[in-house]
């Protein structure tokens, strides 16, 4: 379906070439959408946005060689994380990217020089090719995500010892670290090492089990949605944050308590029906759920650039309105089902 558009990005030697690219996905995507292909079609989505992401890092990477920018490191990875990480982008998705490296410690310096600078480099490209900047700054660009191994693992003890509630943030934001490019095994390991550490902290788990309640998902008792009632999106629904995000999460704290080692979401829910860990009629309404939020988040994502998670409830049609609802009350069920093993740890 989307071919034509990954086949141009192979050749693309510029911003204008890329941001063509990009503008080329939404068109496509408005010719194939469909519910009854979203498996094949969001492969496909992820496929593009990988490509143009190997693309600007490549070309940030001969940049920053060219200009004989501090010490190429000996190993490096371009990773990302978020919705990208989890292979679950929608069209206009924003950038959550970071940098591992390994070098002696005598070229370090050298060779954060060289990091910095290509990190700069790529995250000016892909805003200039329509990837807003991420509004958690969680970019290559800032030190938090681009750092050497040591440094990194220091970094993460930090957040495993802290325990605060902007610590548990980072540590599931890091656990959808997956390599797109450079030296892949750098960010596997590294994804690895905090699953394994995190698995091995029982109360660290519990308390990251107890941040999977929240957001709350927006669906009253009586199956009323609770649309925003205020400001510029009132009337509408985020998606993100009305069930799509809670289910993200709760598989993700099921995969680390049961030391599941997939990267993505879809992989998380089939592996743990697989192990037995996730029941195989919430796995089913799951695998349901994940669809209709990812269906109608691409479908309206092409419509708008700003406010692109926002929906107002009135344009989706009854159909929809009644996947959603059903979707909604799915999250809800998971999210219960994390606070009983939650609860079960403290006993």
């Amino acid at each position: 379906m989307l071919a034509a558009v990954t086949d141009r990005l192979k050749t693309a030697e510029s911003v204008t070439d890329l941001r063509f690219c990009h503008d080329e996905l939404v068109r496509e995507l408005r010719r194939w959408l469909a519910l009854e292909h979203i498996e094949q079609l969001a492969e496909e989505v992820v496929g593009v946005h990988e490509a143009m992401f190997r693309r600007v890092f490549f070309l940030a990477e001969q940049e920053t060689v060219k200009g004989a920018v501090g010490i190429r490191p000996s190993a490096w990875c371009w990773y990302v994380m978020g919705s990208i990480g989890r292979r679950e982008p929608t069209v206009w998705t924003d950038q959550d990217h970071g940098i591992l490296f390994t070098c002696v410690r005598e070229e370090e310096k050298g060779c954060y020089e060289f990091i910095r600078h290509m990190a700069a480099i790529g995250t000016k490209m892909l805003y200039e090719i329509g990837y807003p900047y991420c509004s958690g700054y969680v970019m290559a660009t800032n030190k938090r995500w681009a750092q050497s191994m040591s440094d990194w693992e220091r970094q993460l003890s930090s957040y495993l010892d802290g325990g605060w509630p902007n610590d548990l943030r980072f540590l599931y934001i890091a656990m959808d670290m997956r390599p797109l490019y450079g030296d892949v095994e750098l960010a596997d390991a590294g994804r690895r090492a905090l699953f394994a550490e995190v698995a091995d902290r029982p109360l660290l788990l519990a308390r990251m089990g107890e941040h999977v309640q929240f957001p709350r998902v927006p669906l009253g008792w009586f199956g009323n949605v609770q649309t925003e009632r205020w400001g510029p999106h009132s009337g509408a629904i985020h998606m993100k944050q009305s069930g799509y995000v809670q289910i993200a999460n709760a598989l993700k704290w099921l995969a680390c308590l049961t030391r599941v080692p997939a990267v993505t979401t879809l992989e998380r829910q089939r592996m743990l029906a697989e192990s037995g860990a996730l029941p195989s009629a919430l796995s089913i309404d799951v695998q349901e759920a994940l669809a209709v939020y990812y269906y109608i988040r691409l479908k309206y994502s092409t419509e708008v650039e700003d406010g692109r998670e926002y929906v107002l409830w009135q344009t989706l049609n009854r159909a929809e309105q009644k996947q959603l609802k059903q979707a909604m009350r799915t999250a809800k069920r998971l999210q219960r089902f994390v606070a009983r093993r939650v609860v079960g740890m403290y006993e």
